[in-house]
């Protein structure tokens, strides 16, 4: 049986994508897709954010080269920023995708068949439980976001506790989509298994924290909680074979022990005297009475018929 580690699983989930080239395809939209947004914006911003700015910093007496070298990076960073919004809102489509697609490499295409229909419930359950997972992901990296300034443990802290926040979006699309619970009851058995989902993400937001590495990152975070997943599936599923095997190995023991000749071997057991009974006298007499009767074998007592020739008055 394998041994489930949940901070192992980040690093699983990067030798699993490697292995397996064609889960690179889920990559390539989303990524086109934000470099084209990415541009875009770019574009946007040095036609028309980058004067407006520059001349509004011009107007409260700022030195026009300051002003310009300033908003130059302003821009920048608001490019950025719309990116990586953008990024992290369409994330969501493309990555349950590729967890699904993990499941089915790892055979377990009969659970996803398995739990198909009510598509529309389970449309709005993941897109209501992921717009709030995604708006509590930000507000908690926002919150946490000063705590980088402190070496090396701020950055652990940080990790440390976005790394739950991860774990729950990662494995959403399964509680909400496959399993069918609703959000209360996945972010409940979320806190309840805190240490597991804490010890999963805490690598993981190490790994995005990785710049461009970073890109990648996100993926084989996904392809790993879909691992985990699959393992948690697959210990689930041999135990509860494990329990059937044992009931019916009890059930053939249970028919075995039974047998047509047993039922006549205990109505004779009942039927026969006891040790006592055989040694009383009175009982030896009725038991040579009862066998010379001709009545003996019937099943209730009879009474024999009147003789004719004497009659009883």
């Amino acid at each position: 049986m394998v041994v489930i580690v949940p901070s192992s699983y980040p690093a699983q989930g990067i030798v699993y994508m490697l292995g397996h080239p064609s889960l690179f395809k889920h990559l390539i939209c989303p990524l086109f897709l934000t470099i084209l947004w990415g541009i875009a914006a770019l574009i946007f911003g040095f036609a028309y954010l980058l004067k407006l700015q520059a001349h509004a910093l011009i107007e409260v007496k700022c030195p026009a080269a300051v002003a310009w070298i300033v908003c130059i990076i302003f821009v920048l960073l608001e490019v950025a920023v719309l990116s990586i919004l953008f990024y992290l809102i369409i994330l969501p489509i493309y990555q349950d995708t590729l967890f699904d697609r993990v499941l089915k490499l790892r055979g377990l295409k009969h659970v996803l068949k398995r739990n198909e229909g009510n598509d529309v419930v389970k449309c709005m359950r993941g897109v209501s439980g992921g717009l709030w997972i995604l708006l509590f992901q930000i507000m908690v990296l926002i919150i946490t976001l000063p705590v980088n300034v402190i070496p090396v443990l701020g950055q652990m802290a940080f990790a440390t506790v976005n790394g739950w926040v991860l774990t729950f979006g990662l494995r959403f699309h399964y509680d909400a989509e496959i399993r069918n619970i609703t959000v209360l009851q996945s972010r409940r058995e979320a806190w309840q298994r805190r240490k597991e989902y804490t010890g999963f993400g805490a690598v993981g937001v190490g790994l995005e924290m990785i710049p461009l590495a970073n890109l990648l990152f996100v993926w084989t975070n996904i392809v790993g909680a879909a691992l985990w997943v699959a393992d948690e599936i697959e210990q689930e599923e041999s135990r509860m074979q494990q329990e059937q095997a044992s009931h019916g190995l009890m059930g053939a023991a249970e028919a075995g022990s039974y047998h047509p000749g047993n039922q006549f071997q205990m109505t004779a057991q009942m039927h026969a005297p006891s040790f006592s009974q055989q040694q009383d006298p009175y009982f030896a007499q009725q038991q040579q009475s009862s066998l010379s009767s001709p009545y003996a074998h019937q099943g209730s007592a009879r009474i024999p018929p009147r003789d004719k020739k004497h009659p009883e008055v």
